[in-house]
């Protein structure tokens, strides 16, 4: 019986994962975008072909370089016998070239390299005690601590190219970290009153967020199924809402505007939605 319980508890925990999903959208300067859906990287190209860009990784984050180099992770479970994961670092290069560029550790990778800024610094956060502390690795590999602050529970970071400011998901709070380390918060009373979207907990509840150049910021509400966007004066309205059965979780906006939107759903299932203005939106995937 005690077998059975622990083979059920890790089977739960398994499905969890797979069931939680990724943030990881990005586009090239070319104009193809890649994806998550948790089993494979996606690529839609400019001309709207969805191909497998690469194949058999679970990865939750991307990151695309200067070189359009498209960086990811692939973490596994490695069974009950020893109870333990796996993770490493991939890269495809531009030219379709992939290799792991952080060889199989044990254990989850503390900084995976995959929220970085425009000089290649790389930002993680490190459990302090009951709080988090946000960790800055230079490009030469010295640790240091970015920012006093103390944040609760950082779920998600993004680096915005535009305005060079680090957006921090901190359970249910937005939070903004300037290149000096300087910190505020932007958004924190983002939960709605419903019921949350397969009744996620609050640190699942907010996931991606992206930026134009305009300074809006876009945040994905995974637990009430849409999109918000928090503009420079603090303003918050919604510009997205996903259709029954999926809610979303991550996102990008090009520079003429064109929102696009990864979403998730109930029967995990990962698509993407290009947001045409005034047309039906077109969908790509499941």
């Amino acid at each position: 019986m005690k077998k059975l319980i622990l083979l059920l508890f890790h089977l739960f925990i398994i499905n969890s994962i797979v069931a939680h999903p990724g943030i990881g959208i990005v586009m090239d300067k070319e104009g193809n975008v890649f994806y998550t859906d948790l089993a494979h990287v996606w690529k839609i190209s400019e001309e709207g072909k969805r191909t497998i860009a690469v194949e058999n990784v679970h990865t939750h984050e991307l990151y695309l370089d200067s070189n359009g180099n498209l960086y990811g992770e692939h973490e596994w479970y490695n069974g009950e016998v020893t109870d333990t994961w796996g993770n490493y670092v991939w890269c495809l290069s531009k030219n379709g070239n992939f290799e792991r560029v952080v060889t199989n550790l044990e254990g989850f990778i503390d900084n995976t390299t995959l929220i970085r800024d425009n000089e290649g610094n790389s930002y993680w956060p490190k459990k302090l005690g009951n709080s988090e502390v946000l960790i800055k690795q230079s490009v030469n590999g010295d640790n240091y601590a970015f920012s006093t602050h103390q944040f609760d529970d950082i779920r998600w970071m993004y680096f915005s190219k535009d305005d060079k400011n680090l957006y921090v998901v901190d359970i249910l709070k937005i939070k903004k970290v300037t290149p000096s380390g300087h910190d505020e918060v932007l958004a924190e009373n983002l939960k709605e009153n419903e019921s949350a979207f397969m009744g996620v907990a609050d640190r699942h509840y907010v996931f991606g967020l992206w930026t134009d150049t305009q300074r809006n910021i876009y945040v994905a509400l995974y637990g009430s199924g849409k999109v918000k966007k928090i503009n420079p004066k603090g303003e918050i309205t919604t510009v997205f809402n996903s259709a029954e059965g999926w809610s979303p979780c991550g996102g990008l906006i090009e520079k003429d505007g064109t929102l696009w939107i990864m979403e998730f759903s109930t029967k995990n299932s990962t698509r993407v939605r290009k947001v045409v203005h005034n047309e039906e939106d077109i969908i790509y995937g499941n």
